[in-house]
């Protein structure tokens, strides 16, 4: 069950929830505003979501003109291998489609880049497919913050819950009594 703000409050919901690292590839971070800090934040989300056993979609785009996944990331993943994609949505790739019925998942979170084109579409697809979508506005990011600041509020509107990384982490968390409480609050204290 969600509340209001579309965070999970029911463990029973759980697998239904899936992450979506949208195009963290070399070429396209290197015109990203805040690339240190989205790395750093991509870098908690993915130990936090292995400890939740969260699912994991990657994707890449182009990656034969673009480039693959960063380093710094893709040896967080290395059993993954990204769907390739050339539509700026993640709905435009048919690899990505039989990916999301396969797992079942009715609520995606959406974190990569760029935050005004294929986050905003990615996430304006999935809500016209009748997902729940959150997107975690401290994952994301964009060569021009006017740019992310409008496509996340026009997402808000259109009912993406935007919230921080860490208010995701803590839902999952649920209480300090969770096993890999220490290590996960020690990631986002050291931030």
């Amino acid at each position: 069950m969600k509340n209001k703000d579309g965070i999970i409050e029911a463990v029973d919901e759980l697998p239904s929830v899936g992450v979506v690292l949208i195009d963290v590839q070399e070429s396209l971070l290197s015109t990203i505003a805040n690339k240190d800090e989205l790395l750093c934040s991509l870098n908690i989300l993915i130990k936090a979501i292995k400890s939740f056993s969260l699912p994991l979609i990657v994707t890449e785009q182009v990656p034969e003109k673009l480039g693959f996944t960063i380093d710094c990331v893709s040896r967080l993943i290395p059993s993954i291998n990204p769907i390739k994609k050339n539509s700026f949505s993640v709905f435009g790739s048919e690899e990505f489609h039989i990916e999301l019925n396969e797992r079942k998942l009715s609520h995606l979170v959406f974190v990569g880049i760029e935050t005004s084109i294929c986050i905003y579409l990615s996430a304006v697809d999935a809500l016209k497919s009748g997902l729940e979508v959150t997107i975690l506005y401290d994952c994301v990011g964009a060569r021009r913050s006017d740019d992310a600041s409008i496509a996340l509020a026009k997402l808000e509107k259109l009912g993406c819950h935007i919230i921080p990384l860490e208010s995701f982490i803590y839902a999952f968390l649920r209480t300090a009594d969770h096993s890999d409480f220490r290590e996960i609050s020690k990631l986002i204290r050291d931030r």
